[in-house]
C-alpha cells in the first residue's frame, strides 16, 4: 500500500493560508498617513520625531507591498502555484506537485529578498538613528527566520521526494 503525502498536505494548507493572507492584503486600501499617526500617537514612548519616521516608514511599506511591479505579481504567481499544488495532489501526481511546491518555496524566497531590499529602502526615511537599528535588526531577522523556515519545507520535500 502506497503512504499517503501528508507532508505534502500539511505544508500545502500552511502555503494556502499564507498566500490567501496575501492576496487579502493586496486587497486592502493603503493607509493614509493621517490614519497612521493616529495610531501611532497612542505609543506614549516614542517622541514626535520617532512617530513622524514611523509614519512616513509605515506609509512607504504599505506603497511599495501594494505596487504591481512589485510585490502583487509574486503574490499572485504564488497563489496561483499553491492551486496547482493541491490540483496535482488530488489528482494523485505526486511528482509534479512535489516540483511544483518546491517552484512556490523558491518563489517564496525570492519574494521575501524582495520584500527585504523594499524594507531597507523605505529605511532611508527614517532620521532617528536608534528607531532605524531597531526597525532594520527587527526586518532582517524576521526576513532570515521565514528563510530558513521555507528552507525546512524544501528540506523535507526533497527528502521525501528522493526518500
Amino acid at each position: 500500500m502506497k503512504k499517503k503525502p501528508i507532508y505534502l498536505w500539511v505544508l500545502l494548507i500552511f502555503s494556502a493560508l499564507l498566500s490567501a493572507m496575501a492576496v487579502v492584503g493586496i486587497f486592502t486600501p493603503v493607509p493614509s498617513k493621517d490614519a497612521l499617526r493616529a495610531s501611532q500617537e497612542n505609543v506614549g514612548t516614542l517622541s514626535a520625531q520617532q512617530i513622524e519616521d514611523a509614519v512616513n516608514y509605515a506609509h512607504q511599506v504599505s506603497e511599495s507591498s501594494h505596487s504591481i511591479f512589485n510585490n502583487v505579481i509574486l503574490i499572485l504567481l504564488s497563489a496561483i502555484l499553491v492551486v496547482v499544488a493541491f490540483v496535482f495532489l488530488i489528482r494523485k501526481n505526486l511528482q509534479l506537485a512535489n516540483y511544483t511546491y518546491v517552484g512556490y518555496a523558491l518563489l517564496a524566497i525570492v519574494g521575501l529578498v524582495h520584500d527585504n531590499m523594499n524594507l531597507q529602502d523605505a529605511m532611508q526615511l527614517i532620521k532617528d538613528d536608534t528607531l532605524r537599528l531597531g526597525m532594520e535588526v527587527m526586518s532582517k531577522v524576521t526576513t532570515i527566520i521565514f528563510i530558513v523556515i521555507n528552507v525546512i519545507f524544501l528540506g523535507i520535500v526533497f527528502y521525501k521526494m528522493w526518500r
